[in-house]
């Protein structure tokens, strides 16, 4: 990500450059087991890189990308420096460097000979394609979503929403905007609170009587600083009070609550998903304080499910690693108290854009699938890739997980499943930050109607392009049964975006209500 806004990821455009980015120092953090000079240069790429993730295949991206973006990144981390004419580049590299160096994940000096950099520069250049292929031919996306009605706030509300709340008991909608305010809405969308927490909140989840949990990310765009929080609203007598539970997180962008030691008190795991450094941490509830344990310290952590995985009793998580390394790992509770160990599951190119995942029967056959979106494209490597979009992993019963379904997305950034239709299957709802804008319709919101035995039709709505829907909430706001779908739309550009796009985004509202009609 890239785009670490929640949805975004999150999350807001951190780049992790995808050769090394659990590699911080290669050699020193992976090891060399060759001599470098005998080494082609796939060989070396393998040698440096695959050792701390999936191999990135000269393919994933165009050779102009390679050559003006990523290997210049790559560089750094190997402690070399390119050979920029510019002034400029040479003093943003410098900066860049040092930076690293401070955070320690950069080398203080080269751990590459430079005939040996060359060669790894050479081979990625002369495998690369000139453009990446299309995506593949797809279901096509019916203009007509019949179940819903969509709805738009009457008062302003400016598109840059980064969170999305839904608060069952009081029936109120929550968001909060990139200027770090939080409000409150009724069903009708109209306008009943607001207050500010400082800075943009990725997560927002209501809780019981009446408070409000949110991460306040401290500071939205890349940094390596831990200024975000942890904060709890309530709102007694409708006056929202504010209090901060857990300061100093590192750009934190979800969480989830559970009783991890079984100690009758509630524990919270974090994912700071931070830009450099990050890490996925618990924190133990202690009297009124928490103590923070490091699960991970790594950066890129998006998405964090609790579940008992392994039916001893005891909650595991379910986590979603971006940032170079990207993979959906669980973390298997050890029952001691504080410890989890770790079993990645899936992994993905670390050039993939993984965004979100959410566990659901989709087969039905008893256990969970994973429904897996990557599209994140906020980063250096931006081109259209035709291997974004959204995919269904089986479960084999055993927690692991098989590719059983791929619909091409292009910037698939988030879903959210459910049984909206009432027909006793699983069907779900995706958007996408970074669509191809030439698509007609827009590809940036698809519902998917189950049609049993992994078919599914997918539909949108008109006018779906009159937001840059950034994130999603699946939730009943009418509470009449069925599930409803609220959108969040956030104008700014992160990425090559065509300028009437830009305005009419900037100008629209920044939620949109999609009212299921089925009761």
């Amino acid at each position: 990500m890239r785009i670490c806004l929640p949805h975004f990821s999150y999350q807001l455009l951190i780049v992790y450059f995808f050769i090394g980015a659990a590699c911080g120092l290669l050699f020193i953090g992976c090891g060399q087991t060759q001599d470098a000079a005998q080494l082609s240069g796939k060989d070396l790429a393998k040698t440096y890189c695959a050792s701390c993730h999936q191999f990135p295949e000269p393919n994933l991206l165009p050779k102009q990308l390679w050559e003006t973006k990523i290997l210049p990144k790559m560089g750094l981390r190997l402690g070399i420096l390119s050979d920029t004419a510019s002034l400029a580049n040479q003093m943003t590299e410098q900066e860049d460097y040092q930076h690293g160096i401070k955070m320690g994940v950069f080398p203080a000096q080269p751990v590459l000979a430079r005939a040996d950099w060359l060669k790894l520069v050479r081979y990625y250049l002369e495998n690369a394609p000139k453009e990446l292929p299309r995506q593949a031919a797809k279901s096509a996306i019916a203009v007509a979503l019949p179940l819903f009605q969509v709805h738009k706030p009457k008062q302003p509300l400016e598109a840059l929403i980064t969170g999305i709340g839904f608060d069952s008991s009081a029936q109120e909608i929550i968001l909060s905007n990139r200027r770090g305010l939080v409000y409150w809405l009724s069903p009708k969308l109209q306008g009943l609170d607001s207050v500010s927490v400082g800075s943009a909140a990725a997560s927002i989840q209501a809780r019981r009587g009446g408070q409000v949990d949110l991460l306040s990310m401290g500071i939205m765009d890349p940094n390596d600083d831990s200024v975000g929080s942890w904060m709890s609203v309530q709102r007694a007598n409708k006056t929202p009070k504010l209090a901060v539970v857990v300061p100093k997180l590192h750009r934190p962008v979800d969480a989830a609550f559970a009783d991890f030691n079984r100690d009758g008190q509630e524990d919270m795991v974090v994912c700071q998903f931070g830009h450099l450094t990050g890490k996925l941490s618990w924190f133990e509830r202690k009297a009124n304080t928490y103590q923070e344990h490091v699960l991970e310290a790594v950066p890129g952590a998006r998405r964090v499910v609790v579940r008992d995985v392994n039916r001893d009793g005891w909650p595991d998580l379910v986590v979603l690693l971006t940032q170079g390394d990207e993979q959906v790992a669980i973390y298997y509770n050890e029952k001691n108290g504080t410890s989890f160990r770790k079993e990645t599951v899936l992994r993905f190119p670390p050039v993939y854009g993984s965004s979100y995942f959410e566990l659901a029967d989709i087969d039905q056959d008893g256990d969970e699938d994973l429904i897996y979106t990557n599209g994140d494209n906020a980063d250096y490597s931006y081109a259209l890739k035709p291997y974004h979009g959204i995919r269904i992993y089986q479960n084999d019963g055993h927690f692991r997980f098989k590719q059983a379904w791929f619909y091409p997305l292009y910037g698939a950034t988030q879903s959210q499943a459910g049984d909206f239709d009432g027909d006793g299957d699983i069907d779900f709802a995706t958007i996408a930050f970074f669509p191809d804008f030439a698509q007609k319709p827009l590809e940036n919101f698809v519902y998917f109607e189950n049609k049993g035995n992994l078919k599914f039709a997918p539909q949108t709505f008109a006018g779906s392009d009159q937001g840059r829907w950034l994130t999603i909430k699946a939730a009943d706001v009418d509470q009449d049964g069925d599930l409803d779908v609220l959108l969040g739309s956030f104008f700014r550009a992160v990425s090559p975006t065509p300028p009437d796009f830009q305005e009419r985004w900037r100008q629209a509202p920044g939620v949109f209500l999609l009212e299921n009609k089925r009761y």
